[in-house]
C-alpha cells in the first residue's frame, strides 16, 4: 500500500510538473496572441472611420491568427533580420535577366498580346502607356499569373501591423483590404499577398490600388486578381500617375566609348 501511495504520489508530481513545463512553454505564444487580437480591434476606430462596416471588421478578424514566420518583424529574442533583398537590386544585371527565362516570358508574352490584343490597344489609347510594357509588367511580377501567392492577406497586414518594422504603413494596407473584401472586389481567400502584403496579377499594395486601380471591364468591381483588363489598366495608370509621358520612350540603347571607365573614374 505503502508502495502504491508513494507511486500515485510521484505521477501526480510527475503530471504537475509536465503540465507546469508545458503552460511555462506556451503561456508566452498565448499571451502574444491575446495581445494580437487587442492590437486588432483596437483597429476598429479607424476602420468605421474609413468606411468599414461592423459586420465586415468582426466577420474578418474574427479568427484572425498572427504569422509570426514572416520576415521584416520586430519580435523580443529574434535578429532583426529585415526585409529581403530584392533581387534586381542585389543580383548581378546578366543572373537578373536570365536570357532563358527571358525569352520565355517573351514567347508566352507574344501570345497574350495577340490574345488580349484589343483591350491592350484599348489601354494604351487611353493611358498613352504602350501594351509591352504592361505585358513586361504581368510578367515579371506574377509570371502571367502562374505564381500563386503563397499568404493570406489579411494575416501578412495584420500581422506586418502589429509587430513589422513598418506599423503605421502596415494599419493602413489592413484597413484599406478590409474595404476591399466588403465592396466584394475580392473574397478573404482570394485574397492571397506575398509576404509584403502585395497581391493581384500586377502586385498592388492594397492602398495603391485605392488610389490607381481601373475597372476596365466595367463590371463594378476593381478586380486585379481574375480580370486581366482590370489589373493591365490598373498597372498602365499607376505608371501615369506617378510620372509616365505618353510617347517618350522608358529608355535609350546607347553604345558606351570603348574606353568608357565603369568604375567611377573619367575616361
Amino acid at each position: 500500500m505503502a508502495a502504491r501511495t508513494i507511486n500515485r504520489r510521484g505521477l501526480v508530481l510527475g503530471l504537475c510538473l509536465g503540465l507546469a513545463f508545458c503552460f511555462g512553454r506556451l503561456g508566452p505564444a498565448h499571451a502574444a496572441d491575446d495581445g494580437f487580437m487587442r492590437f486588432v480591434a483596437s483597429l476598429w476606430p479607424d476602420a468605421e472611420k474609413a468606411g468599414v462596416t461592423r459586420a465586415t471588421f468582426e466577420t474578418q478578424t474574427r479568427d484572425l491568427k498572427p504569422d509570426y514566420k514572416l520576415p521584416d518583424l520586430i519580435l523580443p529574442g529574434r535578429p532583426k533580420t529585415g526585409a529581403p533583398s530584392q533581387a534586381e537590386f542585389v543580383q548581378v544585371p546578366a543572373d537578373y535577366v536570365k536570357e532563358a527565362r527571358i525569352a520565355r516570358l517573351a514567347v508566352d508574352g507574344q501570345q497574350l498580346a495577340s490574345k488580349y490584343h484589343d483591350t491592350l490597344a484599348a489601354i494604351e489609347r487611353r493611358f498613352g502607356v504602350p501594351g509591352t510594357i504592361i505585358l513586361a509588367i504581368w510578367g515579371r511580377e506574377t509570371d502571367y499569373g502562374r505564381y500563386q501567392l503563397p499568404y493570406d492577406g489579411l494575416t501578412v497586414l495584420a500581422t506586418q501591423a502589429y509587430v513589422g518594422r513598418r506599423k503605421d504603413q502596415y494599419r493602413n494596407e489592413f484597413i484599406e483590404a478590409l474595404k476591399l473584401i466588403q465592396h466584394g472586389d475580392v473574397t478573404r481567400k482570394g485574397l492571397r499577398t506575398s509576404w509584403g502584403g502585395a497581391t493581384g496579377l500586377t502586385q498592388f499594395l492594397p492602398s495603391e490600388l485605392a488610389k490607381h486601380g481601373v475597372d476596365f471591364d466595367k463590371d463594378g468591381h476593381i478586380n486585379i486578381w481574375t480580370s486581366v483588363p482590370d489589373a493591365l489598366a490598373s498597372a498602365a495608370q499607376q505608371l501615369v500617375n506617378k510620372g509616365w509621358q505618353r510617347g517618350i520612350r522608358w529608355a535609350y540603347e546607347v553604345k558606351a566609348p570603348p574606353r568608357a571607365d565603369c568604375t567611377g573614374g573619367r575616361a
